[in-house]
């Protein structure tokens, strides 16, 4: 019965400390959400504040597609959570009923003691101690009773505490139950806006096309992208090379600036080399690898990876296991996601929309990264493939068609 106690004393703190720690991390999830609103919020003023050739720009287009890409974001986070609160109303459901059928326990055997003791009291306990033939068996009776009420006692205990977990657990639950209601609100609010602003960039696609400058311009700044990529590449490389070594000083302990990720248990991705998997299910090559001249506009372009043309927007998946390493925005590529896999190699997909993965999160080949998103040009994927610091041709890797 000591055991009992102690185990719902413990019981109890660990719901106290469990508390705590969701309220700090509720706290951080809170702040991190509002970053992102805020964001949101400071780019559509800048959009509004605009006249209405102002807003028939390039820039608004990129305003209006890195608002997506936050949004998105927000929308991921939201459904995060509520997958997050939706599993702890679970834990807490079940742990409810564990209790509820314990004190049940508890209630039955106290209920016979007090059935015993009202049909025991009085005189006939005395009668009970006293009518033996022995002293001995008097004093064993004696002992027996002690030890009931004591037992008993105990019984008490764990039954009180019990309830107070209970009702601690109870409250834990309304608070889950109102923190998922809240969090299914705010998804479907943050869905409609997005769909809104999809439906913005679409009627603004459609108006920029038809003038030339401004798709050479959006191909200029494909030429600036490359080098950002290439700076977040680097940054990546960095931040890996500094969580290793951070790993190594701190003997496995995860408690370093950088997330700890396994990339030696992933598939290894230079055995793939001429069978990769494609990142959409149909499309075909209309930017090749290294550099590409554009006769109708005369330019010339470095690719660092290939341009994929879809017909629509349509799907994009992983190429090979991996660990996503960042989601950004880079104008001239719109929304980005950045995949590291085991050796070093990391795939890069460019003008993404609808992104449903965060980062952190590990893919596994053909996990739905986002769909094809319409630039000035159509509905064009920019695919990329690095090891370490060194740009490879796609062509190469992925499978013959």
């Amino acid at each position: 019965m000591v055991i009992k106690l102690k185990y719902y004393i413990s019981i109890q703190l660990l719901i106290t400390a469990v508390l705590f720690s969701q309220g700090d991390s509720i706290k951080s999830k809170n702040q991190e959400l509002t970053e992102i609103k805020n964001e949101i919020s400071q780019l559509e003023k800048e959009l509004k504040s605009k006249t209405k050739e102002e807003k028939e720009s390039l820039r608004s287009l990129e305003n209006i597609n890195r608002q997506n890409l936050l949004l998105n974001k927000l929308i991921n986070n939201l459904v995060s959570e509520e997958k997050a609160v939706s599993s702890s109303i679970s834990e807490t459901e079940a742990q409810i009923q564990t209790i509820e059928n314990r004190i049940s326990i508890l209630k039955e055997k106290y209920s016979k003691y007090v059935v015993w003791i009202y049909k025991n009291r009085g005189l006939s306990i005395l009668r009970f101690l006293f009518d033996t033939k022995s002293f001995n068996q008097t004093l064993k009776r004696y002992r027996y009773l002690a030890f009931i009420s004591e037992e008993n006692k105990k019984t008490l205990a764990a039954l009180n505490a019990g309830k107070e977990e209970l009702s601690s657990l109870k409250v834990k639950l309304e608070k889950e139950r109102d923190q998922k209601e809240s969090l299914v609100a705010q998804k479907l609010n943050e869905q409609t806006n997005l769909k809104e602003k999809e439906s913005e960039k679409k009627d603004l696609v459609k108006t920029l096309k038809r003038d030339q400058k401004l798709i050479a311009e959006e191909i200029a700044a494909k030429r600036r992208a490359e080098i950002v990529i290439k700076n977040i590449i680097t940054r990546l490389i960095e931040e890996d090379r500094i969580r290793k070594a951070k790993e190594i000083e701190s003997k496995g302990s995860s408690l370093t600036k950088f997330p700890v990720y396994n990339y030696s248990s992933l598939a290894n991705f230079a055995q793939l080399k001429g069978i990769l998997n494609w990142p959409v299910k149909e499309g075909k090559i209309v930017r090749k690898f290294g550099e590409n001249k554009n006769l109708r506009l005369n330019t010339v372009t470095l690719n660092y990876g290939i341009d994929i043309e879809v017909g629509d927007e349509q799907n994009v998946v992983s190429v090979a296991e991996g660990i996503v390493s960042a989601i950004d925005f880079i104008p001239g590529y719109g929304s980005i996601v950045i995949v590291t896999h085991r050796d070093e190699f990391r795939t890069v997909y460019g003008h993404l929309s609808n992104i449903s993965i965060k980062e952190g999160e590990k893919l596994t080949t053909g996990k739905i990264i986002g769909s094809v998103n319409e630039s000035l040009e159509g509905h064009i994927l920019h695919f990329e493939i690095w090891n370490e610091r060194n740009y490879q041709n796609p062509e190469v890797w992925l499978a013959r068609k």
